[in-house]
């Protein structure tokens, strides 16, 4: 990660507040002449204790917000933070490597969110602005909160909603807190795949302590590796352009994927995390809390993929009207399988091809991510005024590359082909492609040139085997907070406090990517036997049905000896990955000649500048008592957009030719935008057990920065190749919202609530698409742009009971559960003719969990579900898919066998939901199935 001035005077205000703090905390335990404080206790242990004070938090906020509360540091009882985030109202979650990660909040997805830790916005390793909740460990934080409706206090940019992540105040505490546990895990999904391990474990450790009445301090470590297993199918996007064909000369073409893979990942995620906080009260007025998180990841996968490629159906005015493709999908003597579209065209759903492309990968991927926030926050309460200035910094990097390797085929005869006729893209490869001997890293081979106008003749020359490096970026975010607030109370009719403040950020978001490189295979690489065929199993297999009974797939079958077994995808890898890497290739370090590609990197640069003032009520209307708060933000964006941009013109050359020059220029685009945003908040108090929320605010949520970048990205992993552009001239997202909402109370840990929101999203920010060409090859492009919003709008239902009036031992039972409806017009910007719902929107969510906590034991049963909604790739926006339904369920249950040990038992993803995805907004186009398997942990907590 990279130092920055920011961070170095953050570091030296640290220091000075340190240096401050230890010797008044030597002077303090010296006299030990203060007197005990008088500190409310409010135990927490077990699930239904973190619920009932979550409870209690969420009935006296001032807005309408979602709550999630431990009360000692390290006893959240998840994983990661965002394992507790899904089981809000509202609130769903994708998932990465079988993690739940980004998260959407009311049917809005990652981009119309924000976060901040301790109420400091902080920064991503994504290119965008979201932010991946899995790499906060649960273990350090303290408690979240989730505000659906804004506050003038609050950061702006979240039209959805603002994720706040707060951590432990030690001078809060009345007793020193240790907390420690460890917990070993296994993926079941590991036994089905050859040298997978799917073994790991979690550990965790933290202190609170006062070292006198005026200084105290908390610190945390954690770490967990936690195996990555991955398997499933997956196809290339579709071909859907003009450049289709029409096989069967029915006058309507005919839409193709572009390749079909069978893939696995076998590799380990490594998360460390770390916290330190130290807080100091030189006197009664003054309060100083210095904080310090750091989380880093390191991820290596082997990602072996295999399948059918070159299926697109491609035709151009060379081909004639059937296209490129009827050979190939007429070559083995059996019939494409075709189906009409509903719209003017139709659909190959399944073909095989004899020789046909074939596209196998051995990749490693690498990654590694670092997290670091930091900050200074003083308090200092007069007898008027109470003054909060805070000082942070928050840097976020990734660095990561996909190194593929590719070996020579030198085997026999093979027939390709792939069925998209059900929910899976089911691969085909039979023959020799699956016979490891096939495989070597050179060969003498015939290759044919067109030596004049439809000549063609061969020539015997030597390939090599190649690894290639793609995508090796280092992306870097950094920002600089800075927040001065000033509030008092009042005594001026209904007005009980009056605040206003400032806040302002400087953020730098810069990717830096090189070309992509490759190295060829060393001819004295001493390798033998080294590689392996393995299946990924019956549930993907090629279902030759579709074809009825025409006698072609027989014969077929009698030609390759095809059985039941052959029909399962195979993959081709490497008995050990590490050692071909080295002795075939020297290594995976990057060329020495490897450039930097000007294109794909970027730089943003962002201050955001805001201003506030807030006031807060406290009245009765008509005999009905009532509190809020009103106030105005107003908040001004300035961009600068720094990189490159792609230009041509043609010449004639000195042979009478003409020919196009590529120009690659440096280019920068500034950018700013404000806007004011109003807001309201108030609770009607109809009865002791009862309240009315009601709210009104204007929200904004600013661009992705990906999409502000200068100039063009492309893809080559994928065929067709793939390019996207920014748009440094983007506004924001702006949207009006009503909220209102009833809530009922009963008991310690019991409510009811039901919540009606709308949201007018009157401007959006979507994808284009076209075509361009760069150095000879075709790239789909996609591109960014505002366009027209709509209406978001929705109900939220919430049900938490502790049964604590049953007899014994059914006293200990509970349940949390919500459910959530939402509906909007607003649509992204692609297919044109069959648009996607707006990027992460499910109509329907809902959780429930059951939960028991009696006589030493803690025991949670939770399901969630979210219905369809459009996910949109934070790396490659053009990406965009349907994703389907899914519905996972998770357990856990613990026993203190003392007061101060707690054996666990954690078992995740219980159904091993797969995760199901498709292209063009269309269920016939089968996108992504993979699953992640079923994890287990069993483990302890010791508390004292």
């Amino acid at each position: 990660m990279k130092n920055s001035i920011k961070l170095s005077l953050l570091a030296l205000a640290v220091s000075q507040v340190l240096n401050v703090q230890m010797a008044q905390a030597a002077e303090d335990a010296q006299e030990n002449t203060a007197e005990d404080q008088d500190i409310e206790v409010i135990a927490v242990k077990g699930f239904g204790g973190a619920l009932g004070k979550a409870l209690r938090e969420k009935r006296f906020s001032p807005s309408t917000v979602e709550i999630i509360s431990s009360d000692d540091l390290g006893t959240l009882p998840d994983v990661s933070i965002t394992d507790s985030l899904v089981r809000l109202p509202g609130i769903a979650a994708s998932r990465d490597r079988g993690n739940a990660s980004r998260i959407s909040i009311r049917g809005m997805g990652p981009r119309l969110n924000v976060a901040t830790m301790n109420n400091r916005e902080i920064v991503s390793a994504e290119p965008s602005r979201d932010v991946r909740f899995e790499q906060f460990p649960a273990e350090l934080i303290d408690g979240v909160e989730v505000y659906k409706s804004p506050l003038a206090s609050k950061a702006e940019g979240g039209i959805s909603g603002l994720v706040n992540m707060n951590f432990v105040s030690p001078l809060s505490k009345d007793k020193r807190l240790i907390n420690f546990g460890a917990s070993y895990m296994y993926n079941t999904l590991a036994d089905d795949l050859p040298d997978a391990d799917g073994g790991g474990y979690k550990a965790n450790f933290s202190i609170v302590d006062q070292v006198s009445e005026k200084f105290g301090y908390a610190f945390g470590l954690t770490y967990q590796d936690q195996p990555s297993i991955e398997k499933g199918v997956q196809s290339w996007d579709y071909n859907n352009g003009v450049n289709r064909g029409d096989m069967n000369e029915n006058g309507k073409v005919e839409d193709a994927p572009w390749g079909v893979m069978a893939k696995s990942k076998r590799g380990n995620n490594e998360r460390t995390g770390g916290l330190l906080i130290l807080e100091f009260q030189p006197t009664e007025a003054l309060n100083i809390k210095g904080d310090l998180f750091y989380s880093q990841f390191d991820i290596q996968e082997r990602d072996d993929q295999q399948g059918p490629n070159d299926l697109g159906n491609w035709a151009d005015d060379g081909s004639g009207p059937r296209g490129y493709g009827y050979d190939l999908y007429h070559n083995a003597g059996l019939n494409p399988v075709i189906e009409d579209s509903g719209d003017g065209s139709e659909q190959v759903v399944a073909g095989v091809q004899e020789w046909g492309g074939a596209q196998l990968s051995i990749p490693k991927w690498f990654q590694k991510n670092e997290m670091l926030s930091a900050g200074i926050k003083m308090t200092y309460v007069g007898d008027t005024w109470t003054t909060k200035f805070d000082v942070g910094v928050s840097e976020a990097s990734i660095e990561s590359v996909w190194i593929n390797i590719e070996p020579v085929y030198v085997g026999g005869d093979y027939l390709v082909g792939f069925n998209a006729s059900g929910d899976k893209a089911q691969p085909l490869m039979v023959g020799g492609v699956n016979d490891p001997a096939n495989y070597a890293f050179s060969a003498q081979q015939e290759v044919w040139y067109e030596t004049s106008p439809d000549v063609w003749e061969p020539t015997i020359e030597t390939t090599y085997a190649t690894m290639t490096g793609d995508s090796q970026r280092e992306l870097t975010d950094e920002m600089g907070n800075i927040n001065l607030d000033f509030e008092r109370d009042l005594d001026f009719g209904v007005l009980s406090k009056f605040a206003f403040g400032a806040r302002v950020t400087d953020r730098t978001k810069e990717n830096v990517q090189l070309a992509n490189w490759t190295k060829t295979a060393n001819v004295d690489h001493g390798l033998t036997d080294f590689g392996e065929v393995y299946s990924i199993g019956s549930d993907y297999a090629f279902d030759p049905s579709v074809f009825g009974n025409d006698p072609a797939w027989q014969a077929l079958v009698d030609k390759y000896q095809i059985t039941s077994d052959d029909l399962e995808p195979h993959l081709y890898t490497f008995k050990n990955w590490d050692k071909v890497a080295s002795a075939a290739f020297g290594g995976t370090g990057t060329p020495a000649d490897a450039e930097v590609d000007d294109l794909a990197s970027w730089k943003l640069k962002e201050k955001n500048t805001a201003l506030y003032v807030q006031f807060e009520m406290v009245g009765d209307l008509a005999g009905i008592p009532y509190s809020g708060n009103f106030g105005v933000r107003y908040a001004k964006t300035e961009v600068d957009s720094i990189g490159h941009e792609m230009d041509s013109y043609w010449y004639e050359g000195d042979d009478g030719n003409w020919y196009e020059a590529i120009v690659i220029t440096p280019t920068a685009v500034k950018h700013e935008y404000d806007e004011i945003l109003p807001s309201l908040n108030m609770i009607f108090n109809i009865t002791d057990d009862s309240q009315i929320r009601f709210g009104l605010a204007r929200t904004m949520s600013r661009p992705p920065l990906l999409e502000m970048r200068t100039g063009f990205s492309f893809n080559t992993q994928s065929v067709p190749y793939t390019a996207s552009g920014g748009n440094p001239k983007l506004d924001p997202y702006v949207a009006n919202q009503l909220d209102l909402g009833y809530e009922y109370y009963w008991g310690d840990n019991s409510m009811a609530s039901v919540n009606y929101f709308f949201k007018d999203l009157q401007s959006h920010i979507g994808l284009t698409e076209g075509n361009v060409s760069f150095n000879g090859e075709d790239y789909a492009f996609t591109g960014t742009m505002n366009g027209d919003g709509g209406v978001i709008q929705g109900i939220e239902v919430l049900y938490q009971q502790s049964f604590d009036m049953l007899p014994e031992p059914f006293d200990g039972l509970g349940i949390y559960a919500n459910y959530s409806y939402t509906d909007s017009d607003v649509k992204e910007f692609k297919p044109e003719n069959n648009p996607y719902n707006l990027g992460g929107l499910s109509k329907h969510i809902g959780s429930a969990t059951l939960w028991y906590d009696k006589n030493g034991f803690d025991a949670r049963f939770s399901v969630n579900y979210r219905s369809e909604y459009t996910g949109v790739n934070s790396w490659d926006p053009q990406l965009v898919n349907l994703n389907s339904s899914e519905t996972t369920a998770d357990a856990s249950i613990g026993y203190f066998v003392t007061e101060n040990l707690k054996l666990t038992l954690q078992a995740q993803n219980l159904t091993n939901e797969s995760s199901e995805n498709y292209w063009d907004n269309d269920y016939s186009k089968p996108a992504y199935s993979v699953e992640w398997g079923r994890r287990y942990l069993v483990g302890f907590q010791y508390s004292m």
